[in-house]
Order: C-alpha cells, then structure tokens, then sequence
C-alpha cells in the first residue's frame, strides 16, 4: 500500500475537525453576543424605568437651589427618601446618585447631590455616606469626570460599562434640568454586573460544549459514511489499480490481463470512476491483442520472407542477413567460422526428363539430408540447386566427421534399387574455413568453399565417365 503525504481520510478528518472548530468559535461568538445583546438590553430597560420614575420625582428648580445653597429642602429630603427605598427594593442597584461635575482635574473635580443608601447604611452604618456638596479629591478621576461633563451637555440616557475595585458596573446616567431646560446635575443608577460576566461565561461555556458534543457526534457520522461510501471505495480501487499494475507490467498474455473491479453499492462518481477503469482495461485487453496478432503476423510475414517455400528451410535473404552478423562477430574477434557450400547434380535432367515436380522432390530429399546431417547449423538455400552451410560450434570442430557422414549416406542411396531416378540424388560438396592468414572477410572464405565445391564436382563428374 503506497504511503501519501496527505491521505483522503486524513485530509476528510482534518478538514472535519477544522470546520467543527470554526463552527463551534462563529457560533459560540454569534450566540454569545445575541445573549450579551439580550441581556444588556434588558437592564438598559431595568435601568431607564428607574431613571423616568426617578426624573419624574424630582424638581429642577428646587434642586438647583439646594445646589447653590448646598441646603437640603423638604422636596430634597423625599426625593433622597424615594431614593433609598429604591435601593432597598432593587437588590440589583449597587449606586444610585446624582453628581455635579466642576472640571477635570485630578481632584475635587466632581461634588455629590444625592447619594441613596440602603437602611443599614443610611442609619446604622453611617460611616462612608455622602451629602449634599460634598466633594472628594480621590472618588472620580478626570476622565469620570469629563463623561459626566459630556453626559451633563448631552440629551438622554447614555449607558457604559465601567470596572471598579468592587466589581463591573452599567450604568445609566441622565442630565436633570431646571424648568428652563439648562442641565444642573447627572444621575445616574450603577447596576452590579459581576454576576452577568460570569453567567455569560457559564453561557458560553455550555454553549460550545453543546457545539461540540454536536460537532464530534456529526464528524464521527460523517466520518463512518466517509469511510463506508468514499475512502474506503477509493482505498479498495486504488488497491486493485496497483495490484492489476503490478502483474500486468509486461505481460502479453492477453488473458492474465484482468482487472477484478471492488463492489461499489452506492450509485455514485466512484462507481463511475470503477466502471471506466473496468472499461480502460477491457480497451487495454483490446490494444494488447490487437498488437499481439499485428506482431505475429509481422512475425510470421518476416519468417516467409526468410524461409523457403519448396524446402522450408531459410532463403537467401535470410542467408545475407546472417552473413552480415557473422561480419560482426568476426570484427569483435569471433572467427571461429566455416561455409560447406552444396550443390545437388544432374537438377537439369530430372526436370527434363521426369518434370519439375520429380525437380522439386530431389531438392527436398536433399535438403532433408543436409539438414540432418549438419544438425547444429544454420542451413540455407541460396538457389535452385545450391545450399549453404554456415559451420559453427561443434559442427565446425567435427565437420570431417559429419563430411563422412554426409557422402556415407549419399553412397547408400546410390546403392537403393527401390529409389526412383529422382530419389537417388548425387550432390557435390566443398568447405572453407576461415583463415586469417587466406581470408581479408566471410566472402573469401565463400570463394573458397564455392571454388572446393566446384572441384569436387569436376572430380565426380570424371568418375562417373570412367
């Protein structure tokens, strides 16, 4: 099994697990701010109901008095009442006030007008309780105190989120005004939201545990389909791809060309994909088939062309093929080599007297008999009457023995009174060998044997005369 840098069902798992992530974190982000949006929504309500209702109890101008004369009047006096049962009554309010900002200095930059308490801390534990005109150098700093000087100069609730030594404030804030409209002093209501962070942490927490409990049971589905209807398939394909790669490398058997396709259920691409590899092999069988019988057939055109059509044996353009590579044995160094040159007698009174079929029969007969006798060499017809014999290896080691063999034969034929005239062949002989000393190239060695055969001819056709 081949070993991928990025295998599919790594890559699918991945891929998975990346995209549950991304989910889980746009989810947990979207879901988070709709629930903070929600929340906070809810208190800027909370907190604008208690500003009205609070507005609605106070009066401009005598504030503005008290203000001036830094004097508590009656209305003062159940304004701050009003105030406090407030605070005894929303557990949620952590400050409820109303400030004068003076300038945004470092110190005494912000003086109190009301200042509601709950009961303990109005009666009982009075220490820490601010008043009218009351101005502290360390309780607002110069940037409180220019948001006041901005809330002051500005035109309905303004919320922020503020973070203090005792924990998270929201806050909403109010320009008062006198009957004229001009701004006289900021309240403002400090709701304690420590609790709101933490329940939206505990929020966020179940959220993206929820997200991802359904993030793990999709990708453990999706990954048990994926490996069921894609990798698994493909793996399997991939599989039997290698393996038919694997034993069809070279092969010309046509019929070891198969190609075993994995069972794929689903009607999907990957199926499709198997079926055309099923279809590739079967045009594959084809070609190789095809090709096969264009060489044998090239093959077999090529062996007619070397081989002759009375006898059987090679021709003479199979014998000039030879020669040529004979040439290049000797050039190597390889001169161990030798011509028999053979050629069958009285061809022309046979053909004259029985026909050429009785012809054809005698050249046969004698082309069986040099066949036989020079087993272990190349022979070839180069003519109608005339064979050749390239001597090589043993042959040429034992050519004395097998000349002996040869004319041994012949004399029995001679001596066959059951042999038809045709039957009783006579055939003339002559051998060369190479010679260094005699030859420059294979044709000379030719010259010789022809030559020694043409004796050996003249020798014959002398005794058959006495």
């Amino acid at each position: 099994m081949r070993n991928y840098k990025r295998p599919l069902n790594r890559s699918i798992t991945i891929g998975c697990i990346i995209f549950i992530i991304a989910l889980c974190i746009l989810l947990s982000v979207a879901n988070l701010s709709l629930y903070r949006t929600y929340v906070y929504n809810d208190y800027r309500v909370y907190i604008r109901e208690i500003l009205d209702y609070t507005m609605s109890r106070i009066d401009g101008d005598d504030l503005k008095k008290c203000i001036d004369t830094r004097q508590e009047s009656e209305k003062y006096k159940e304004t701050l009442l009003f105030m406090d049962n407030l605070m005894d009554h929303f557990k949620e309010i952590h400050y409820f006030y109303a400030v004068l900002p003076l300038n945004t200095e470092d110190k005494g930059n912000v003086m109190s007008v009301f200042s509601a308490e709950r009961y303990h801390d109005r009666y009982v534990d009075t220490e820490g309780n601010l008043y009218l005109g009351w101005i502290s150098d360390t309780e607002f700093d110069s940037e409180t105190a220019a948001q006041f000087f901005e809330i002051l100069n500005g035109d309905g609730i303004i919320f922020f989120e503020e973070e203090t030594e005792w924990g998270t404030d929201y806050t909403g804030a109010v320009p008062i005004r006198d009957s004229q409209g001009k701004a006289i002093a900021v309240l403002a209501v400090d709701i304690d939201i420590s609790f709101i962070h933490d329940m939206i942490l505990r929020y966020a927490a179940v959220n993206i545990g929820i997200i991802s409990l359904a993030g793990l049971l999709f990708i453990t589905v999706f990954l048990l389909w994926a490996r069921r209807n894609i990798t698994s398939p493909i793996r399997e394909l991939e599989t039997r791809a290698a393996g038919f790669v694997g034993h069809s490398h070279g092969q010309r058997d046509v019929e070891a060309l198969t190609f075993e396709a994995p069972e794929i259920k689903e009607d999907n691409e990957i199926k499709a994909l198997s079926e055309a590899v099923v279809k590739m092999v079967q045009d594959m069988r084809d070609y190789v088939s095809d090709i096969i019988n264009a060489e044998n057939k090239a093959a077999n055109m090529q062996e007619l062309a070397n081989r002759d059509a009375l006898t059987g044996i090679r021709n003479k353009t199979a014998y000039d093929t030879e020669i040529h590579r004979i040439e290049k044995l000797m050039e190597e160094g390889d001169t161990k080599v030798g011509l028999a040159i053979i050629d069958l007698n009285f061809l022309k009174r046979i053909n004259d007297s029985y026909g050429h079929d009785k012809g054809d029969i005698a050249i046969k007969k004698l082309s069986g008999l040099i066949c036989r006798t020079f087993s272990h060499s190349a022979v070839f017809r180069i003519g109608g009457d005339e064979f050749v014999v390239i001597l090589r290896g043993s042959d040429h080691d034992r050519f004395d023995q097998l000349m002996e063999q040869f004319h041994q034969e012949l004399a029995e034929m001679n001596e066959d009174d059951t042999l038809m005239p045709w039957e009783n062949i006579s055939a003339a002989i002559g051998a060369a060998f190479y010679d260094e000393t005699l030859d420059d190239d294979i044709y000379s060695v030719f010259k010789r044997a022809d030559q020694n055969m043409y004796d050996h001819k003249k020798v014959m056709k002398a005794v058959r005369e006495d």
